[in-house]
């Protein structure tokens, strides 16, 4: 029998399927819980760990002295109780009960001046920015570095047969916010080929045959790009990187390309709105060979049927 699991942006890969746990959607830490933890005295107690999100209590005697240095993540404090300075990046402020904070990786930040007992819910973002894309600024004239402001996004099918793997399949993608103007492009024939992310190409990596939308796809790597054509409507396009390369376009040039596997996409309206775009490879348990390609942005939901064809072992 054919085992699949499907590991979904930055999920671990374990040995074998059959030892993959699957994180709740939701997790609770009653305060009743976890009235033995705050009792001791420990400066940090870990309360969520997410592949996205961690969650944790920081908390300082007044005169006590911080020692923290720098993170590389994201992260916002929320003071639960307590009064100190707080210096950030070179500024300083008064923190109190009630006040909200946001440290950007790797600014140097620290509390200090502690007049009340310091006790400060601290989120962090486990996304960890890249550099070397564009950013908001002057147009490039030269080869130049901007920092990478896109968050970026991950999709993938691992096809497990037996012990080994059957093939993979793996979408990578930039996640721009959803603007009003990117509902006239779904909504109205163009003519017109439109980037599908942000900055950097999207790609779509396989080394198994697929049927995407009815449309055969061999295995290799492709650039995805979307247009909206009279008569076909929304359609998926994948692109020959070597070609792509060859006139050394940009994907925010993807208007210049031509060619490419056509695939018809579905549009619907989304249950669950999408703040950024976001995409998902999804596997149909009663045909395991079946699945879809979901995307999601803003309140439109693009549907297409996914088949893999793994070479049989």
């Amino acid at each position: 029998m054919r085992l699949l699991t499907i590991a979904v942006v930055a999920a671990t890969l374990l040995p074998h399927p059959a030892s993959a746990q699957v994180q709740p959607s939701s997790e609770w830490r009653i305060g009743a819980d976890l009235a033995a933890k705050l009792k001791k005295d420990a400066a940090w107690i870990a309360l969520i760990d997410r592949s996205t999100l961690s969650v944790g209590r920081y908390r300082l005697k007044a005169n006590a002295k911080d020692n923290q240095r720098p993170h590389d993540l994201d992260e916002i404090y929320y003071v639960v109780a307590g009064k100190a300075q707080f210096t950030a990046a070179g500024e300083t402020r008064a923190l109190k009960q009630g006040d909200v904070v946001f440290v950007a990786a790797r600014a140097k930040h620290h509390f200090h001046d502690i007049e009340e007992d310091l006790d400060v819910l601290v989120l962090f973002s486990t996304a960890v920015a890249t550099t070397g894309g564009m950013a908001a600024g002057p147009k490039p004239t030269k080869q130049t570095p901007y920092a990478e402001n896109s968050a970026r996004g991950a999709t993938r099918i691992f096809y497990w047969f037996g012990p080994d793997s059957a093939g993979q399949v793996a979408i990578h993608y930039g996640r721009p916010r959803w603007q009003a103007q990117y509902g006239q492009f779904l909504g109205k024939p163009s003519n017109k080929r439109w980037r599908l992310g942000e900055n950097f190409w999207t790609t779509l990596d396989t080394n198994m045959e697929l049927t995407v939308g009815g449309v055969k796809v061999p295995t290799g790597q492709y650039h995805m790009v979307l247009q909206n054509v009279p008569k076909r409507g929304l359609e998926l396009v994948l692109l020959d990187p070597a070609l792509v390369r060859k006139q050394r376009l940009d994907a925010y040039e993807a208007s210049k390309t031509s060619g490419g596997l056509r695939i018809p996409l579905s549009m619907q309206v989304a249950k669950v709105r999408a703040g950024r775009l976001a995409m998902e490879l999804t596997v149909d348990r009663k045909q395991r060979d079946r699945g879809e390609l979901a995307i999601t942005f803003g309140s439109h939901l693009l549907r297409a049927e996914v088949q893999m064809h793994p070479d049989d072992k």
